[in-house]
């Protein structure tokens, strides 16, 4: 008796998983003729859409069906799970479909799961380029990669805008060739310097100095004099890439203004230029600073790699508690232990949900996993879960900067996010693991020692 009852309870567990299965495999669309049954452990390939992000994952197989979602096989024999919420429809394939390659810099590999994420991200950073319209400077970023890409739309793309006529359109264009390593009209450079707009000034100058276009140096030492740190923090940077040592005097002098622009322009220009002549300055000029003066000098120092820029750091560290937030995001990733575990102690404690200290933490996670410390990488994920946008979009930076492919795996979700932007800066994260000269010259543009 007990025996049947058994059976008819299994049979009613089989009906019912059955049903189940049934309803929700109805509630997937599939297009091409067949139904999810039927594609079951088959030799037909499909393309996974997602839903949101548009994303497709090509030359897949069915090979189980849950309640809640689908396993799949790559063309690599890798196992790919989707919940059944993330799928927009499933197309039935008629032949199989051709990947773009991954292109890596020099010895630069992957393992199969961080390749599946970078093929997504070019996916994803292609559907971004061809949705956007509104978002110009996304656009731009989106077709710069493509480039790289060997995208003849997205090369088009960038040559039409150089070929504008309007010069804000042509530079921003300029800025794009330059990230993809294409050629920057040096006509345009000229231009732009000469321009009486300010922002097609500064545009104009930080390209001069990346290019390295001489002829423009009388009109960045006019820049350089400018009281604005907007202008001649930028014809610092400029002239520094020049190898311009005439202004090593205003540099120095640069050092103690309050403006943030101007003052960190000079500390990228000195350690830029930097030489024993240089080191043997900032030292002499170090004891007659205080503040914010004395920390960029010392900070410059450091850059430097001089013997005595560590400890001059960490002597400031004790002595100035308001400037020890900033000191130990350098120091920490030295592995110095006083400031790590400052960096730890402030990662445990509660503070009020504001971008700002989201920022700062996603900060104080880099310079600890850059100081040898890998067990602080989950709280990146916290922050993409709880962070706003703009903390999101900054963490996918800078994991970007880090250009560490351990990293790829934080990646994926950002990846498919809504908002574009913070999808496309983890795109670039993604993109620039695999692409370290495009990295490279990014940080370049962006004035980061």
């Amino acid at each position: 008796m007990k025996q049947k009852k058994s059976k008819e309870i299994m049979l009613a567990f089989v009906i019912s998983i059955s049903f189940c299965l049934s309803i929700m495999a109805d509630d997937v669309k599939v297009s091409g003729g067949k139904t999810l049954n039927e594609l079951l452990n088959s030799n037909n390939l499909v393309t996974v859409i997602l839903k949101d992000s548009g994303a497709k994952d090509i030359n897949l197989q069915l090979k189980e069906i849950y309640p809640e979602y689908l396993v799949f096989e790559s063309e690599k024999e890798d196992r790919v799970t989707y919940r059944l919420d993330q799928i927009s429809e499933i197309i039935v394939q008629t032949d199989k479909k051709s990947k773009p390659t991954i292109q890596l810099g020099p010895g630069v590999s992957l393992r199969a799961d961080d390749r599946i994420t970078v093929e997504r991200a070019w996916s994803r950073i292609d559907e971004i380029f061809k949705s956007t319209e509104s978002n110009q400077d996304l656009k731009i970023e989106c077709a710069t990669l493509l480039d790289l890409h060997d995208s003849q739309e997205a090369t088009d793309y960038l040559q039409k805008l150089l070929d504008a006529n309007e010069i804000t359109t042509q530079l921003v264009a300029a800025r794009g060739m330059f990230l993809s390593g294409n050629q920057v009209p040096t006509a345009l450079i000229r231009s732009g310097l000469e321009h009486g707009n300010r922002k097609v000034r500064i545009q104009s100058a930080i390209l001069s100095g990346l290019v390295g276009y001489r002829d423009g140096i009388p009109l960045l030492m006019n820049m350089l004099r400018d009281r604005s740190g907007e202008i001649s923090g930028p014809a610092a940077r400029a002239l520094a890439f020049l190898g311009v040592r005439e202004i090593i005097p205003k540099l120095l002098e640069m050092l103690t203004s309050s403006n943030e622009e101007k003052s960190e322009s000079a500390v990228y220009a000195l350690v830029l230029l930097g030489d024993d002549d240089i080191r043997e300055q900032i030292k002499q000029l170090i004891p007659k600073l205080d503040g914010m003066a004395k920390y960029r000098a010392i900070k410059a120092l450091f850059y430097l790699k001089d013997p005595d820029g560590k400890s001059l750091l960490s002597q400031l560290y004790e002595e100035q508690i308001t400037l020890r937030p900033e000191i130990a995001l350098i120091l920490a990733k030295c592995q110095d232990w006083n400031t790590q575990q400052f960096l730890r102690n402030r990662l445990t404690r509660r503070e009020n949900p504001t971008d700002a200290n989201f920022i700062y933490r996603a900060r104080a996670i880099t310079a600890l996993y850059q100081g040898g410390d890998p067990t602080v990488l989950p709280q990146y994920q916290e922050l993409i879960r709880e962070g706003s946008a703009i903390v999101r979009k900054e963490v996918c930076k800078l994991i970007f900067k880090i250009g560490d492919k351990n990293l790829l795996k934080i990646l994926p979700s950002s990846i498919e996010n809504r908002d574009m932007e913070v999808a496309f800066e983890a795109c670039r994260a993604a993109v620039g693991v695999t692409l370290p000269e495009y990295r490279e010259r990014y940080i370049k543009l962006e004035g980061e020692l």
